[in-house]
């Protein structure tokens, strides 16, 4: 739905608003006003100017960024995520308080094994840690009662032609540590006993779900900054410029995902790639428009200085109102909504607008200036511009 509304709004932007624009040329004349935003010349002079400063900040706020991210928990169960006022949730805390028990796994094993087995089976993951109670038809009849003189009406709810259900009462939570062990163990002792058999349940799948996204998210991750490396290589021409870009950007995702290591705050599982890919997005738009001027600038004459002072200045408006506007629009849900998963992708994205915002305006300018030398010299177009600008009359 994402990459469908960025093509979607690539093309509403090069298309639909220029000829509104023409369209209502007179009217936007008439209500014209002035600047309410003051001149930013003097703020960009200051980063310019203490840019080593910030550079040296950046390097110092990346190390507990990179530890805050690394140990920020996570949580999969999705009915965390849920009001706790709901029918649903309350139902699942009286289970829990009442008769102890937090999740239900179910068993499917072959039709045809002996009760004798499948009682010896559940008696092993009877003792299994964490498992309360455990139940099959043969230990709802009892081995006096033969299985031919049993309704049909009462055998099929738990067996069929090829499959009998069982189920096994755990006391642990749905993705919790101890009861991913739990599966595991379970799973062990039902391979053991029908090597066909199935562990399934809700807290199997989001035991599944758990190796899946972990898994999944990484590669999501890799192939995401890849593209972005390679679109701004083509795009700018440079070798150099796609590795400072994407540093600056991965810097503010990991600043902005390091955070509720500290604040002791536990996220949705999908944040990482949600934040990883939104972000990402609006934070190289934001790169690319103050690199591309202050490659223009460069090109122009200008020496290192001087272009990068004017790049800052004549960006850092359109990123300020950019970012302020993504933060307004996604704070406000974050506030308001009770469902804790929106909540919290709504609060992260909001937060990384302005890291983003803050990263782009006083870091990328930092950088450009410590690897000027180095961009010109990587870059398609730069380096002959650069020899001529500063190349000295020949002595007769």
């Amino acid at each position: 739905v994402m990459a469908k509304g960025v093509v979607i709004g690539v093309i509403c932007c090069i298309t639909v608003l220029p000829s509104m624009i023409l369209v209502f040329d007179k009217a936007l004349e008439k209500t014209m006003h002035k600047d309410l935003v003051p001149s930013l010349e003097k703020p960009s002079k200051f980063i310019i100017k203490h840019h080593a400063a910030f550079i040296v900040l950046f390097i110092v706020v990346l190390i507990p960024a990179v530890y805050g991210q690394i140990n920020t928990n996570v949580y999969y169960n999705l009915t965390d995520t849920l009001p706790k006022d709901l029918n649903s949730v309350i139902a699942n805390t009286k289970l829990d308080e009442e008769y102890n028990m937090a999740t239900t796994h179910m068993l499917l094993v072959d039709a045809d094994m002996e009760p004798k087995e499948v009682n010896s089976m559940l008696d092993e993951m009877g003792k299994v840690d964490g498992v309360s109670f455990s139940m099959s038809l043969d230990t709802l009849i009892g081995p006096s009662i033969p299985r031919e003189i049993v309704p049909e009406s009462v055998t099929k709810i738990l067996k069929s032609d090829k499959w009998q259900l069982m189920l096994i009462g755990s006391e642990y939570k749905v993705a919790s540590d101890e009861e991913n062990a739990q599966i595991d163990e379970l799973s062990k002792i039902l391979k053991s006993y029908d090597k066909d058999g199935m562990l399934i349940g809700e807290a199997a799948a989001t035991k599944d779900l758990i190796d899946i996204t972990d898994h999944d998210f990484k590669v999501v991750n890799i192939v995401s900054i890849a593209a972005i490396f390679i679109i701004i290589l083509i795009a700018l021409r440079s070798v150099s410029l796609p590795i400072i870009l994407v540093a600056v950007i991965e810097f503010a995702i990991t600043v902005n995902m390091g955070v509720p290591c500290f604040t002791n705050t536990t996220i949705p599982f999908i944040a990482s790639v949600v934040i990883g890919t939104i972000q990402l997005g609006a934070t190289v738009d934001y790169a690319i428009l103050m690199t591309t001027r202050y490659k223009t600038e460069r090109n122009a004459g200008k020496d290192k200085h001087e272009a990068v002072t004017i790049a800052l200045t004549t960006s850092m408006k359109s990123i300020m109102v950019s970012a302020l506007g993504f933060f307004a629009s996604t704070f406000g849900v974050g506030v308001y909504s009770s469902v804790d998963m929106i909540s919290q992708l709504c609060t992260l994205m909001s937060r990384g607008a302005i890291i983003s915002m803050i990263t782009v305006i006083c870091i990328l300018p930092s950088m450009l200036m410590l690897f000027d030398k180095v961009i010109i010299n990587t870059t398609m177009g730069m380096k002959k511009k650069e020899n001529k600008l500063y190349k000295l009359p020949e002595i007769n």
